[in-house]
Protein backbone atom coordinates (compact mmCIF):
# COMPACT_ATOMS: atom_id res chain seq x y z
CA UNK A 1 0.00 0.00 0.00
CA UNK A 2 1.09 3.58 -0.53
CA UNK A 3 1.92 5.72 2.43
CA UNK A 4 -0.35 8.57 3.47
CA UNK A 5 2.00 11.19 4.95
CA UNK A 6 0.71 14.10 6.95
CA UNK A 7 1.23 17.55 5.50
CA UNK A 8 4.09 19.67 6.78
CA UNK A 9 2.33 23.02 7.00
CA UNK A 10 5.62 24.84 7.52
CA UNK A 11 6.49 24.12 3.88
CA UNK A 12 4.91 25.64 0.79
CA UNK A 13 3.04 23.20 -1.40
CA UNK A 14 4.14 23.13 -5.05
CA UNK A 15 3.16 20.89 -7.95
CA UNK A 16 4.74 19.44 -11.09
CA UNK A 17 1.75 18.29 -13.12
CA UNK A 18 1.66 15.96 -16.08
CA UNK A 19 -0.74 16.92 -18.89
CA UNK A 20 -1.81 13.93 -21.00
CA UNK A 21 -3.53 11.36 -18.81
CA UNK A 22 -3.54 13.63 -15.76
CA UNK A 23 -5.09 16.96 -16.74
CA UNK A 24 -6.43 16.12 -20.19
CA UNK A 25 -6.46 13.60 -23.02
CA UNK A 26 -5.57 15.03 -26.44
CA UNK A 27 -6.84 18.45 -25.38
CA UNK A 28 -10.03 17.25 -23.69
CA UNK A 29 -10.01 18.07 -19.93
CA UNK A 30 -10.30 15.16 -17.52
CA UNK A 31 -13.27 15.67 -15.14
CA UNK A 32 -12.29 17.74 -12.13
CA UNK A 33 -8.92 18.86 -13.52
CA UNK A 34 -10.05 22.36 -14.52
CA UNK A 35 -11.52 23.05 -11.09
CA UNK A 36 -8.37 21.73 -9.40
CA UNK A 37 -6.14 24.01 -11.45
CA UNK A 38 -8.37 26.98 -10.69
CA UNK A 39 -8.02 26.19 -6.99
CA UNK A 40 -4.21 26.18 -7.23
CA UNK A 41 -4.28 29.53 -8.97
CA UNK A 42 -6.76 31.04 -6.50
CA UNK A 43 -4.63 29.92 -3.53
CA UNK A 44 -1.45 31.11 -5.30
CA UNK A 45 0.16 27.71 -4.99
CA UNK A 46 3.18 27.36 -7.32
CA UNK A 47 2.75 24.83 -10.11
CA UNK A 48 4.18 23.94 -13.47
CA UNK A 49 2.84 21.64 -16.15
CA UNK A 50 5.55 19.25 -17.29
CA UNK A 51 5.03 17.00 -20.28
CA UNK A 52 7.15 14.69 -22.37
CA UNK A 53 5.33 16.06 -25.39
CA UNK A 54 6.84 18.84 -27.45
CA UNK A 55 6.91 20.13 -30.99
CA UNK A 56 5.93 23.73 -30.27
CA UNK A 57 7.02 26.77 -28.32
CA UNK A 58 6.19 27.01 -24.64
CA UNK A 59 4.16 30.14 -25.38
CA UNK A 60 2.06 28.25 -27.92
CA UNK A 61 1.31 25.41 -25.50
CA UNK A 62 0.56 27.88 -22.71
CA UNK A 63 -2.03 29.63 -24.88
CA UNK A 64 -3.70 26.30 -25.72
CA UNK A 65 -3.76 25.21 -22.08
CA UNK A 66 -5.14 28.58 -21.01
CA UNK A 67 -8.01 28.18 -23.45
CA UNK A 68 -8.64 24.54 -22.51
CA UNK A 69 -8.79 25.19 -18.77
CA UNK A 70 -10.25 28.71 -18.97
CA UNK A 71 -7.48 30.35 -16.97
CA UNK A 72 -4.16 32.08 -17.52
CA UNK A 73 -1.17 29.75 -17.69
CA UNK A 74 2.14 31.48 -18.35
CA UNK A 75 4.79 30.15 -20.75
CA UNK A 76 7.09 30.15 -17.71
CA UNK A 77 4.80 27.51 -16.16
CA UNK A 78 5.16 25.17 -19.15
CA UNK A 79 7.93 22.59 -19.48
CA UNK A 80 7.91 20.71 -22.76
CA UNK A 81 10.10 17.71 -23.50
CA UNK A 82 12.73 19.86 -25.20
CA UNK A 83 12.55 22.89 -22.85
CA UNK A 84 15.73 21.88 -20.92
CA UNK A 85 17.71 21.91 -24.18
CA UNK A 86 16.94 25.61 -24.59
CA UNK A 87 19.32 26.70 -21.84
CA UNK A 88 21.67 23.73 -21.59
CA UNK A 89 22.48 22.85 -25.22
CA UNK A 90 21.27 25.56 -27.62
CA UNK A 91 23.95 28.15 -26.74
CA UNK A 92 26.70 25.69 -27.67
CA UNK A 93 25.15 24.69 -31.02
CA UNK A 94 23.50 27.95 -32.03
CA UNK A 95 25.77 28.54 -35.06
CA UNK A 96 26.04 24.90 -36.21
CA UNK A 97 23.88 22.86 -38.56
CA UNK A 98 21.37 20.83 -36.54
CA UNK A 99 18.84 18.28 -37.81
CA UNK A 100 15.48 18.52 -35.99
CA UNK A 101 12.98 15.66 -35.79
CA UNK A 102 9.30 16.54 -35.41
CA UNK A 103 6.69 18.11 -37.69
CA UNK A 104 7.23 21.90 -38.02
CA UNK A 105 9.92 21.69 -35.35
CA UNK A 106 12.62 23.30 -37.46
CA UNK A 107 10.96 26.66 -36.92
CA UNK A 108 10.66 25.95 -33.18
CA UNK A 109 14.38 25.21 -32.98
CA UNK A 110 15.21 28.39 -34.90
CA UNK A 111 13.05 30.36 -32.46
CA UNK A 112 15.15 28.82 -29.67
CA UNK A 113 18.24 30.34 -31.28
CA UNK A 114 19.53 27.44 -33.40
CA UNK A 115 20.09 29.63 -36.45
CA UNK A 116 20.98 26.76 -38.83
CA UNK A 117 18.42 24.23 -37.64
CA UNK A 118 16.53 22.27 -40.30
CA UNK A 119 13.57 19.97 -39.94
CA UNK A 120 13.67 16.49 -41.48
CA UNK A 121 11.53 17.57 -44.45
CA UNK A 122 13.61 20.71 -44.99
CA UNK A 123 16.82 18.68 -44.95
CA UNK A 124 15.29 16.08 -47.24
CA UNK A 125 14.42 18.75 -49.78
CA UNK A 126 18.10 19.76 -49.93
CA UNK A 127 19.14 16.12 -50.27
CA UNK A 128 16.51 14.70 -52.62
CA UNK A 129 18.22 11.36 -53.23
CA UNK A 130 18.17 10.31 -49.57
CA UNK A 131 14.50 9.41 -49.41
CA UNK A 132 13.21 8.97 -53.00
CA UNK A 133 9.56 8.56 -52.00
CA UNK A 134 9.48 12.21 -50.94
CA UNK A 135 11.77 13.52 -53.70
CA UNK A 136 10.78 16.78 -55.38
CA UNK A 137 11.59 17.09 -59.07
CA UNK A 138 13.17 20.56 -58.88
CA UNK A 139 15.37 19.81 -55.87
CA UNK A 140 19.11 20.34 -56.27
CA UNK A 141 21.45 18.03 -54.29
CA UNK A 142 23.88 19.83 -51.97
CA UNK A 143 27.15 18.57 -50.52
CA UNK A 144 27.53 19.52 -46.83
CA UNK A 145 31.20 18.55 -46.53
CA UNK A 146 32.13 22.08 -45.49
CA UNK A 147 29.22 22.47 -43.08
CA UNK A 148 28.22 19.05 -41.71
CA UNK A 149 25.38 18.35 -39.31
CA UNK A 150 26.71 18.57 -35.77
CA UNK A 151 23.68 17.30 -33.90
CA UNK A 152 20.32 15.56 -34.26
CA UNK A 153 17.58 16.67 -31.89
CA UNK A 154 14.27 14.88 -31.41
CA UNK A 155 11.75 17.58 -30.48
CA UNK A 156 8.66 15.48 -31.17
CA UNK A 157 7.49 12.29 -32.87
CA UNK A 158 8.52 12.24 -36.55
CA UNK A 159 6.00 13.25 -39.19
CA UNK A 160 7.21 10.40 -41.44
CA UNK A 161 9.02 7.71 -39.44
CA UNK A 162 10.61 6.13 -42.51
CA UNK A 163 12.11 9.39 -43.74
CA UNK A 164 13.28 10.40 -40.27
CA UNK A 165 15.03 7.08 -39.62
CA UNK A 166 16.69 7.06 -43.04
CA UNK A 167 17.99 10.63 -42.84
CA UNK A 168 19.16 10.29 -39.24
CA UNK A 169 21.00 7.08 -40.09
CA UNK A 170 22.62 8.69 -43.15
CA UNK A 171 23.79 11.66 -41.08
CA UNK A 172 25.12 9.46 -38.29
CA UNK A 173 27.00 6.98 -40.48
CA UNK A 174 28.70 9.76 -42.46
CA UNK A 175 29.43 11.98 -39.45
CA UNK A 176 27.21 14.73 -40.73
CA UNK A 177 27.58 14.68 -44.52
CA UNK A 178 25.41 12.10 -46.34
CA UNK A 179 27.17 12.96 -49.61
CA UNK A 180 30.43 11.63 -48.20
CA UNK A 181 31.65 8.16 -47.17
CA UNK A 182 30.03 6.16 -44.38
CA UNK A 183 33.02 6.51 -42.11
CA UNK A 184 31.43 4.80 -39.12
CA UNK A 185 31.04 1.63 -41.19
CA UNK A 186 34.34 1.75 -43.06
CA UNK A 187 36.72 2.88 -40.30
CA UNK A 188 36.57 1.16 -36.93
CA UNK A 189 38.71 3.82 -35.24
CA UNK A 190 36.40 6.69 -36.27
CA UNK A 191 34.30 8.14 -33.47
CA UNK A 192 30.69 9.28 -33.70
CA UNK A 193 30.91 13.04 -34.20
CA UNK A 194 27.20 13.83 -34.47
CA UNK A 195 25.56 14.44 -31.11
CA UNK A 196 22.07 13.01 -30.61
CA UNK A 197 19.47 14.38 -28.20
CA UNK A 198 16.18 12.70 -27.38
CA UNK A 199 13.61 14.64 -25.39
CA UNK A 200 11.14 11.94 -24.39
CA UNK A 201 12.07 8.55 -22.89
CA UNK A 202 8.43 7.36 -22.83
CA UNK A 203 7.54 4.39 -25.02
CA UNK A 204 3.81 5.17 -24.98
CA UNK A 205 1.31 7.81 -23.87
CA UNK A 206 -2.40 7.88 -23.08
CA UNK A 207 -4.68 9.36 -25.74
CA UNK A 208 -8.31 8.99 -26.68
CA UNK A 209 -7.70 5.53 -28.13
CA UNK A 210 -8.59 2.50 -26.02
CA UNK A 211 -4.94 1.45 -25.76
CA UNK A 212 -1.69 3.43 -25.29
CA UNK A 213 -0.10 5.08 -28.35
CA UNK A 214 3.57 4.80 -29.35
CA UNK A 215 5.76 7.83 -28.83
CA UNK A 216 9.39 8.95 -29.01
CA UNK A 217 10.99 6.32 -26.79
CA UNK A 218 9.74 3.65 -29.20
CA UNK A 219 11.26 5.47 -32.17
CA UNK A 220 14.55 5.79 -30.31
CA UNK A 221 14.66 2.00 -30.06
CA UNK A 222 14.14 1.81 -33.83
CA UNK A 223 17.08 4.15 -34.52
CA UNK A 224 19.36 2.41 -32.00
CA UNK A 225 18.62 -0.98 -33.53
CA UNK A 226 19.21 0.21 -37.09
CA UNK A 227 22.44 2.00 -36.10
CA UNK A 228 23.81 -1.07 -34.37
CA UNK A 229 22.81 -3.32 -37.24
CA UNK A 230 24.27 -1.02 -39.88
CA UNK A 231 27.65 -0.89 -38.15
CA UNK A 232 28.17 -4.61 -37.68
CA UNK A 233 30.21 -6.54 -40.23
CA UNK A 234 27.42 -9.10 -40.59
CA UNK A 235 25.04 -6.45 -41.91
CA UNK A 236 25.29 -7.49 -45.56
CA UNK A 237 22.62 -5.01 -46.64
CA UNK A 238 24.89 -2.12 -45.62
CA UNK A 239 28.25 -3.63 -46.52
CA UNK A 240 27.20 -5.06 -49.87
CA UNK A 241 27.81 -1.77 -51.70
CA UNK A 242 31.55 -2.18 -51.16
CA UNK A 243 33.33 -4.76 -53.28
CA UNK A 244 36.19 -5.15 -50.82
CA UNK A 245 35.93 -4.80 -47.07
CA UNK A 246 38.80 -3.62 -44.94
CA UNK A 247 40.26 -6.22 -42.64
CA UNK A 248 39.47 -3.80 -39.81
CA UNK A 249 35.74 -3.59 -40.36
CA UNK A 250 33.62 -3.79 -37.26
CA UNK A 251 32.67 -7.21 -36.00
CA UNK A 252 30.20 -5.87 -33.47
CA UNK A 253 27.73 -3.08 -34.04
CA UNK A 254 28.19 0.32 -32.45
CA UNK A 255 26.06 1.62 -29.59
CA UNK A 256 24.43 4.96 -30.33
CA UNK A 257 25.84 7.73 -28.14
CA UNK A 258 22.88 9.90 -27.17
CA UNK A 259 21.66 12.22 -24.44
CA UNK A 260 18.10 12.08 -23.15
CA UNK A 261 16.12 14.85 -21.46
CA UNK A 262 12.48 14.83 -20.41
CA UNK A 263 10.93 13.11 -17.40
CA UNK A 264 12.43 11.46 -15.36
CA UNK A 265 15.89 12.91 -16.09
CA UNK A 266 17.57 15.24 -13.57
CA UNK A 267 17.85 18.06 -16.12
CA UNK A 268 14.08 18.21 -16.51
CA UNK A 269 13.68 18.03 -12.71
CA UNK A 270 16.07 20.95 -12.25
CA UNK A 271 14.18 22.93 -14.89
CA UNK A 272 10.91 22.31 -13.05
CA UNK A 273 12.44 23.32 -9.73
CA UNK A 274 13.79 26.60 -11.09
CA UNK A 275 10.38 27.49 -12.53
CA UNK A 276 8.65 26.68 -9.24
CA UNK A 277 11.11 28.80 -7.26
CA UNK A 278 10.54 31.66 -9.71
CA UNK A 279 6.92 31.74 -8.51
CA UNK A 280 7.99 32.07 -4.85
CA UNK A 281 9.52 34.95 -2.86
CA UNK A 282 13.15 35.55 -3.97
CA UNK A 283 14.77 33.99 -0.90
CA UNK A 284 12.82 30.70 -1.12
CA UNK A 285 14.86 27.48 -1.29
CA UNK A 286 13.94 23.98 -2.37
CA UNK A 287 13.97 22.85 1.26
CA UNK A 288 11.09 25.21 1.98
CA UNK A 289 8.87 23.58 -0.63
CA UNK A 290 6.79 20.41 -0.41
CA UNK A 291 6.88 19.39 -4.06
CA UNK A 292 4.50 16.83 -5.53
CA UNK A 293 4.66 15.34 -8.99
CA UNK A 294 1.26 14.19 -10.23
CA UNK A 295 0.81 12.03 -13.31
CA UNK A 296 -0.34 8.76 -14.83
CA UNK A 297 3.02 7.21 -15.71
CA UNK A 298 5.03 5.60 -12.89
CA UNK A 299 8.14 5.42 -15.08
CA UNK A 300 8.23 9.15 -15.82
CA UNK A 301 6.13 11.05 -13.26
CA UNK A 302 6.83 8.92 -10.18
CA UNK A 303 10.39 8.25 -11.31
CA UNK A 304 10.99 12.01 -11.63
CA UNK A 305 9.97 12.43 -7.98
CA UNK A 306 12.40 9.65 -7.02
CA UNK A 307 15.14 11.35 -9.04
CA UNK A 308 14.61 14.68 -7.29
CA UNK A 309 13.65 13.47 -3.79
CA UNK A 310 10.07 14.81 -4.04
CA UNK A 311 6.64 13.34 -3.27
CA UNK A 312 4.55 11.73 -5.99
CA UNK A 313 0.91 10.98 -6.67
CA UNK A 314 0.02 8.41 -9.32
CA UNK A 315 -3.43 8.79 -10.88
CA UNK A 316 -5.61 6.27 -12.69
CA UNK A 317 -6.90 8.58 -15.42
CA UNK A 318 -4.26 7.63 -18.00
CA UNK A 319 -2.05 4.72 -19.02
CA UNK A 320 -1.61 3.19 -15.56
CA UNK A 321 -4.33 1.28 -13.74
CA UNK A 322 -2.43 -1.50 -12.05
CA UNK A 323 -1.49 -2.75 -8.60
CA UNK A 324 0.71 -0.43 -6.57
CA UNK A 325 2.51 -3.37 -4.99
CA UNK A 326 4.01 -4.20 -8.39
CA UNK A 327 5.52 -0.70 -8.55
CA UNK A 328 7.30 -1.22 -5.24
CA UNK A 329 9.10 -4.22 -6.72
CA UNK A 330 10.15 -2.09 -9.69
CA UNK A 331 11.45 0.79 -7.57
CA UNK A 332 8.86 3.36 -8.68
CA UNK A 333 6.54 3.33 -5.69
CA UNK A 334 4.49 6.55 -5.47
CA UNK A 335 3.82 8.39 -2.24
CA UNK A 336 0.11 7.96 -2.90
CA UNK A 337 -2.28 6.57 -5.52
CA UNK A 338 -5.56 8.30 -6.32
CA UNK A 339 -8.23 8.00 -9.00
CA UNK A 340 -7.62 11.55 -10.28
CA UNK A 341 -5.68 14.77 -9.78
CA UNK A 342 -8.74 16.45 -8.29
CA UNK A 343 -8.83 13.79 -5.55
CA UNK A 344 -5.11 14.27 -4.89
CA UNK A 345 -5.73 17.95 -4.34
CA UNK A 346 -8.75 17.35 -2.10
CA UNK A 347 -6.59 15.18 0.15
CA UNK A 348 -3.67 17.59 0.31
CA UNK A 349 -5.91 20.67 0.58
CA UNK A 350 -9.07 19.61 2.39
CA UNK A 351 -11.92 22.12 2.46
Amino acid sequence: MTTQPSRNHDRQLAFVLDIDGCLSKEGVPIPGAKEALHKLQFLQIPFVVCTNGGGQLESTRAAKLSKTFEMTISPDQVILSHTPLRSEVVPRLKDHRVLIVGEHCGEVARAYGLTKAEGIREYGQRHPSLFPRRREEDAIPIDDAGDPVKAIMFFEDPEDLGEALQLCLDVLLTNGNPSGPRVLIEKEETKQDVEVFFSNPDLVYSGLATHPRLTQGSYRQCLETLYQSATTSTSTSYYSSKKTLSTRTLKKGRTLNATTVGKPTPLTGKTALSKLLAQCPPSTTEEELEIWTVGDNPYSDVALAHTMGWNSALVRTGIWNGDASDLEKEGVMPTKVEDSFSLVLKELLPE
